[in-house]
């Protein structure tokens, strides 16, 4: 997961947030947008756009937390746009991403 909006963009990127969201295609909202990272029934990586920003925010704060919660799918509305791969915006995975990567003990 990541959080783009117009003051702050992830760590380790140079694009701004009007270009991340052509980039997206999706129109730029003050509020900004949360990219949720995951897989699709295939097993294919995905990016979903959502609006879902207090649900993102929550997650991330429990899983900086250590906090094993699974991620909640997005209500239909709240999804603006579904893409191919993942941004690798400096994304950050809930335990189970994390297990399911590999990446146990690494941030």
């Amino acid at each position: 997961m990541a959080v783009i909006r117009p003051e702050a963009m992830p760590v380790g990127t140079d694009e701004t947030y009007p270009h991340a969201c052509v980039r997206l295609g999706v129109e730029a909202r003050p509020e900004g947008w949360a990219l949720w990272e995951t897989w699709s029934d295939g097993n294919a990586k995905v990016t979903m756009v959502v609006s879902a920003m207090d649900t993102t925010e929550g997650l991330l704060t429990n899983w900086a937390k250590g906090r094993d919660l699974l991620p909640v799918m997005p209500l239909p509305s709240q999804i603006a746009q579904v893409h191919a791969g993942w941004t690798g915006w400096g994304s950050i995975f809930s335990p189970y991403g994390k297990r399911k990567l590999g990446l146990n003990g690494q941030p």
